[in-house]
């Protein structure tokens, strides 16, 4: 089974042939849409909730993962709304992430080795991000934006100016509050994980106004463009 897992913007996935389906796991239910028909070895997560209810900083994100794995998932890509830092990745563009810093502070759940039964390791993050899943991505969709390093923040409150100035600094082109959790948690379970990136804005004082959002008809077009390249390339492996 393949997974695509969407935020912001992509709640749910028109077109997409699937049913409702509770899965249960020692960490908690998770809502998600089971593929079905020509669909049938897709699974789709809505991380927030199909009705977009629960905060990044609130995700069940042990959950989310442990409930893909149970489904038999070995290969998932996530889909994340950021704002721009850099012009590496403008808004309205989509690209590949290939690494991010994580400035959650701790203030969730964010790893299953956590002592006791639940043994204590230490996962390599080397490779975030599977090569052969994220080339094949960049090999359907030339367009794409080649990379990215991601800075996870806690949210749900966006950055403040001199934050996303700091995260320039540290090397970030873009920001969101989901991303480095997920991914972390990802690997922990062996799941080989590619992500995109999509930018809605730019972030805190980057072009010198407030923030401004593209629009929602912009944001369709884009789960548009996502969900089909997703589909095609999960779909192919």
């Amino acid at each position: 089974m393949k997974a695509i897992i969407g935020g912001t913007g992509v709640d749910t996935l028109p077109g997409l042939q699937s049913e409702k389906t509770m899965v249960a796991t020692q960490y908690g239910d998770v809502e998600l849409f089971v593929g079905t028909g020509k669909d049938a070895s897709l699974v789709f997560l809505p991380r927030h909730g199909s009705e977009h209810s629960v905060p990044p900083h609130l995700i069940n994100y042990r959950a989310n993962i442990k409930a893909l794995v149970s489904l038999g998932v070995d290969e998932a890509i996530g889909i994340y709304a950021v704002g721009s830092i850099t012009d590496l990745l403008k808004p309205e563009q989509i690209g590949t992430i290939s690494d991010f810093i994580d400035v959650t502070g701790g203030g969730r759940q964010h790893t299953f080795f956590t002592g006791g039964s639940e043994q204590v390791r230490h996962v390599s993050m080397d490779r975030v991000f599977d090569p052969a899943l994220t080339e094949a991505l960049l090999q359907e969709d030339p367009s794409l934006v080649r990379g990215g390093i991601y800075c996870c923040t806690n949210g749900p409150r966006l950055e403040t100016p001199a934050e996303i100035r700091s995260y320039r600094i540290l090397g970030a082109d873009y920001v969101g509050m989901t991303c480095a959790t997920e991914a972390s948690l990802a690997v922990e379970a062996g799941l080989r994980f590619a992500a995109l990136a999509y930018s809605i804005n730019w972030a805190a004082g980057v072009e010198g106004s407030e923030v401004a959002f593209i629009g929602d008809a912009m944001i369709k077009q884009l789960r548009s463009k996502m969900t089909r390249l997703c589909t095609q390339v999960l779909t192919r492996r």
